[in-house]
């Protein structure tokens, strides 16, 4: 399961995102930091493949992919109190991508004294802020690893990268700007920097706005290129998750946004963090599975049993579209739409598995 955690200035509709994503209902106020303590929450992924699949196969049971969210306190701006307070940072340390909520909307209602409306402004101060609080593990531990490095001098080239990186981030750049090595990442690890996670931002919109794709655009120009900007009516997407799909659905047509918000956040995360989706299905259970871009058919196997990658023989291959267009996995096998392959192949986007094993 994938941790996100959702961060951002006071009044800009963080946790009425993690609302809007999770079903839950954690409290918010017209106020700023009315989020005291992290709200943490399980977001299902919306598939309707894996539905239609479990359909045709007539599974009994649907288990879809989830995301972990952690709703943090609000950030201060400087002078304001500043920042996160150091227990927080290290909860954000253990996340694997950041969701960072901006605010574009006006309402007498929810000042906006903290964060302002400018989303540009919002996302430059985040970035110091982060950069800032990076910087400081960075140069705490750069002496330190460097004087270890004069009695070992395996230890240098660990100590050159984070004394690197320490300067970067004085300039108030986040680490994900440029490119590392794999060994310099790996000199990072235990430092957990919050700068390297991959950020998908939220332009949190009125519902009348017009002009969104020119803030994603003006906010995709202000941070790190690899970063992923969307915009979304957050209130209305709130709303929307207490409402039945049908209903939530037909709501979100209505009003011209698309898919939602957590289709919308979830297909980003996914890019962000290299994710892909896989399937195993049957007459007891569909179940939808993650795994980085990249894994082979093993790795995959892992995800499901451990014993399944320990024992690997070799592996069923499917793609689901094919699977549901035949009418269910047995009759895409006698259809000649299931390939078998080994160790070395990597997993695509889509592929229903069966998994040959023994141990």
């Amino acid at each position: 399961m994938a941790r996100l955690g959702i961060v951002g200035l006071p009044n800009t509709g963080k946790t009425t995102l993690f609302n809007a994503l999770t079903g839950l209902n954690a409290p918010t106020a017209p106020h700023p930091f009315s989020t005291t303590e992290p709200n943490v929450g399980v977001a299902k992924v919306p598939d309707p493949r894996l539905e239609e699949a479990a359909r045709v196969e007539g599974s009994k049971k649907v288990v879809h992919a989830t995301l972990e969210l952690l709703d943090l306190p609000a950030m201060a701006k400087p002078g304001h109190g500043g920042g996160l307070a150091g227990a927080y940072l290290g909860r954000l340390r253990e996340m694997e991508a950041l969701v960072v909520v901006l605010r574009a909307f006006t309402d007498p209602a929810v000042p906006a004294d903290e964060s302002g409306t400018d989303p540009v402004d919002q996302a430059e101060e985040l970035t110091l802020e982060l950069a800032a609080a990076d910087h400081e593990v960075f140069s705490r531990r750069a002496p330190r690893i460097a004087k270890e490095a004069t009695a070992d001098p395996a230890k240098r080239p660990a100590a050159e990268a984070i004394a690197e990186a320490a300067e970067w981030l004085a300039g108030g750049s986040p680490l994900r700007d440029r490119e590392w090595g794999d060994a310099e990442r790996a000199a990072f690890r235990d430092l957990a920097p919050i700068t390297l996670a991959p950020v998908v931002w939220v332009v949190n919109v009125d519902e009348e706005t017009v002009g969104a794709e020119e803030m994603v655009a003006a906010v995709a120009e202000a941070v790190s290129p690899a970063d992923t900007v969307v915009a979304l009516s957050v209130k209305i997407e709130e709303e929307g998750a207490r409402l039945t799909p049908e209903e939530r659905a037909e709501l979100f047509e209505a009003m011209g946004l698309g898919e939602g918000a957590l289709t919308t956040v979830v297909r980003a995360a996914y890019e962000a963090l290299g994710l892909l989706t896989f399937y195993t299905l049957g007459p007891k259970e569909a179940h939808a599975w993650t795994v980085r871009r990249g894994a082979t058919a093993p790795e995959a196997a892992g995800k499901i049993h451990s014993d399944m990658e320990r024992g690997f023989i070799r592996a069923e291959i499917a793609p689901i579209a094919d699977v549901v267009d035949a009418g269910g996995w047995d009759a895409a096998k006698r259809a000649n739409r299931v390939r078998v392959e080994g160790r070395d192949y990597v997993m695509a986007e889509g592929d229903v598995m069966v998994v040959r094993f023994s141990v």
